[in-house]
């Protein structure tokens, strides 16, 4: 599990679930393929675990603050 540093002292990091490319399409309003081809062009975060794209609902959201930039 990961760490992370809060005074001096160290405590495990909460694990943030992974999203498939359905449920980040229908947090975003968008087509799932919209979402998979965004991925793989690296516009989108996202990580590939053999045939399946999972996004972190941060890393989305740190995306569309980008876009509204």
């Amino acid at each position: 599990m990961p760490l992370e540093s809060t005074n001096g002292r160290l405590k495990p990091k909460e694990f943030e679930p992974l999203l498939d490319s359905q449920q980040a399409a229908s947090l975003m309003g968008v087509h799932p393929e919209t979402i998979k081809r965004r991925a793989r062009r690296g516009e989108l975060p996202g990580i590939k675990l053999g045939k399946v794209w999972r996004f972190r609902a941060s890393g989305l959201n740190a995306y569309i603050r980008e876009l509204t930039r």
